[in-house]
């Protein structure tokens, strides 16, 4: 079966030949590391954890992977890079040995020291003048005290020379440093501008340009590694050999990394940070929208609805609804119409959003329709008053040897899980696990049931309200290990081995919550009748 258009590769499910092709080379990836055929450190870059891709094509199917293995760029089965960054004789590694020399010499200065050394001379100079000044007290006549307080004077000069030399070298450093920091900068962006001006890029449209030009288009400046993902070395090597793209996937491959979701198997869609401009310009010619959203790219879901809404509770202070999965809560920058504009129409009243669904989430959301009970609702979700539950249907847990084995989950087991979070800004709008810099996110869970086709069904209590809480502490593997059936961001529509179950929609649902009214304190719940299955 044949896609009707290209992937979107920003908002996809993989099609069957994607999964075919994908498990083809992870089997021979296996089989490869398994009988020892790859060198050492190419076998331990891939199993430690590497995104890859496929691109189908009418004539064969492609394989690339992300950046470099092992100090590798180029490796029999897969489509080389854009550039070769890698020659050891070429202008980048010359350049980046002269580099490595500059953070060497940093490295070597220490501030530290020269700190360590006026405090110490700082600290001597007050002892010898201390003791000094004791001397002059116990003076018996006029003389001696004349005489103590000419040491004490020859003490603080001797002791201002000290100080001073020892100053000069700690400014003489400082200053080499921050010299040396800035040489530093001015290489490393030469180094990238020049990387940027040789990386030319092909287009579906016959067209070609640098990677540089087609983000300065735009206003921007490339990050560092844009050019070095699966998907642009896979399309440039399909265009610059006549080759026809069909569908197009990139999964990981190995180890699953202690931040980002990422599993052994498992899709997900290419970078925004360094695949968005990248990739828009690439397809150009193929005739798909690569706008994030539903629709966009010739991605439509089965089970996709107009949007409708169920309207649970209205007053003068507040409106209470329940949304369908894939309509916005509030105005974006995509342009299409959020579920406040639509009600603000029907209306004819503003309307004050004082929390947020994911567009993919379906279920209970408030607004409010004044300032004030805005900012009443707005500090109990701040003060994590506010009690919501959650159902999630959850894909089966995958254990494949390559990652933490998910945790045993059955019928009316009941747990937690605390992982922080922050945004991974090269993934946006991902999150990550974050223990160190992350904030705090924590949900209770209570297992209803258990599938026959290994899916788990689900109810979430989350106490803090994170972006993407939910679905990181589903798919993490630091989490329950299983993402949420029909998530595109995190894995959830399917990987290598089996098809996503009713990736029709993110089985995500806001079921019921709990708070104060903003008028009269009253407690109150709602629940919907909707479910997310």
């Amino acid at each position: 079966m044949t896609p009707t258009s290209f992937t979107n590769p920003f908002r996809y499910v993989p099609h069957p030949s994607v999964r075919e092709a994908a498990r083809d080379v992870m089997e021979r990836l296996d089989r490869m590391i398994a009988d020892n055929e790859l060198p050492a450190e190419i076998a331990k870059g891939f199993s430690e954890g590497k995104m890859l891709g496929v691109l189908v094509c009418k004539e064969k199917y492609l394989a690339a992977f992300s950046g470099n293995v092992g100090g590798t760029s180029i490796i029999e089965g897969f489509v080389p890079p854009i550039y070769d960054l890698m020659k050891p004789d070429g202008h980048y590694k010359e350049h980046e040995a002269k580099i490595s020399a500059v953070t060497s010499r940093i490295m070597e200065i220490s501030l530290s020291e020269e700190e360590k050394r006026r405090s110490s001379l700082m600290q001597e100079m007050e002892t010898e003048i201390q003791d000094l000044k004791l001397r002059k007290k116990q003076a018996r006549t006029i003389s001696e005290c004349q005489f103590a307080n000419g040491e004490i004077k020859r003490a603080k000069d001797r002791w201002k020379e000290k100080i001073a030399a020892a100053e000069e070298e700690l400014n003489r450093k400082k200053y080499e440093l921050d010299s040396l920091k800035k040489l530093r900068a001015g290489m490393s962006d030469e180094l990238q501008r020049w990387i940027f001006d040789q990386y030319i890029v092909n287009n579906a449209a016959g067209e070609k340009s640098s990677i540089l030009d087609i983000f300065q288009q735009k206003g921007l400046m490339p990050p560092g590694g844009t050019g070095d993902c699966a998907a642009p070395k896979l399309l440039n090597h399909a265009f610059i050999n006549g080759l026809t793209p069909v569908a197009m996937g990139e999964f990981w491959y190995g180890q699953s990394p202690a931040t980002a979701v990422r599993t052994h198997g498992h899709f997900y869609p290419s970078c925004t940070s360094r695949c968005y401009p990248l990739l828009s310009y690439m397809l150009e010619g193929l005739g798909i929208d690569v706008g994030i959203g539903w629709k966009a790219g010739g991605l439509t879901r089965e089970g996709y609805k107009d949007m409708t809404t169920t309207r649970l509770y209205e007053d003068k202070e507040i409106i209470i609804v329940s949304k369908e999965s894939g309509v916005p809560s509030v105005p974006g920058l995509d342009g299409k119409e959020s579920l406040q504009e639509t009600l603000e129409k029907k209306l004819g009243i503003s309307l004050y959003p004082v929390h947020r669904l994911d567009m993919d989430t379906s279920g209970i959301i408030i607004y409010a329709k004044t300032k004030e009970s805005e900012s009443a609702l707005k500090k109990q979700f701040e003060e994590n008053t506010v009690r919501k539950t959650y159902m999630a249907r959850l894909s089966p847990a995958d254990n494949n040897g390559h990652s933490p084995e998910a945790p045993g989950l059955n019928a009316g087991d009941k747990g937690s899980v605390d992982l922080p979070l922050s945004p991974d800004y090269d993934e946006r709008p991902r999150q990550k696990a974050d223990r160190s810099q992350g904030k705090t996110a924590q949900t209770e869970y209570e297992v209803t049931s258990v599938n026959e086709d290994g899916t788990t069904d689900i109810l979430f209590y989350p106490h803090t309200g994170r972006t993407h809480q939910l679905r990181v502490h589903s798919s993490h593997t630091l989490g329950l290990g299983r993402p949420i059936v029909g998530d595109l961001l995190y894995g959830g529509c399917g990987n290598v081995w089996t098809e996503g179950s009713s990736c029709a929609r993110l089985h995500l649902h806001a079921f019921s919550i709990t708070f104060r009214h903003p008028k009269t304190g009253e407690s109150l719940t709602f629940t919907t009748s909707q479910n997310c299955y």
